[in-house]
């Protein structure tokens, strides 16, 4: 039964490394909101900030939350100015939403079968990977509903 699991979750950390992260350097950011992000995460860098993101003409801007923010920032201290680095933590929180999504299924349904099952459908629909290769919040905050969703079921039961 911790095989059959242990397998499961390999295979889906497999597929999501080929829909979310394979390939991710290819394409320019050419999506207004990507390099909105992009751009006020290097302004941070450039500037040594960690509180206070500024965009055009050094003018702060409190729009978004700053979690975003602060994970391209290290992206870019860890892997410098690439499209890969920009595209990674969306695909890392889509891989932890299918995980979650396994884990959640499993709990509800009580059958792994199930349970992969759901996982694969997740994966491999055509928006979340869409979401999952570009920089916007909404991958990452939908992952964060989900694991609070699970961690309430998990309790819960």
């Amino acid at each position: 039964m911790k095989n059959k699991r242990l397998k499961h979750l390999i295979i889906l950390i497999i597929l999501s490394c080929v829909f979310f992260i394979l390939g991710n350097n290819i394409f320019s950011i050419t999506n207004p909101d990507e390099v909105f992000y992009v751009q006020t995460a290097k302004e941070m860098v450039q500037d040594k900030s960690w509180l206070t993101p500024y965009y055009l003409f050094d003018k702060p801007q409190f729009e978004k939350p700053i979690f975003i923010y602060l994970i391209l920032r290290l992206e870019f201290i860890l892997f410098g100015f690439s499209k890969f680095a920009v595209r990674l933590f969306p695909s890392l929180f889509g891989m932890a939403g299918v995980i979650a999504v396994y884990f959640l299924s499993l709990i509800g349904f009580g059958d792994e079968r199930k349970a992969f099952i759901s996982s694969l459908v997740l994966a491999s629909s055509f928006l979340y990977i869409g979401l999952s290769r570009i920089v916007l919040t909404d991958m990452v905050f939908s992952v964060f509903i989900l694991f609070s969703l699970l961690s309430f079921l998990w309790g819960y039961l």
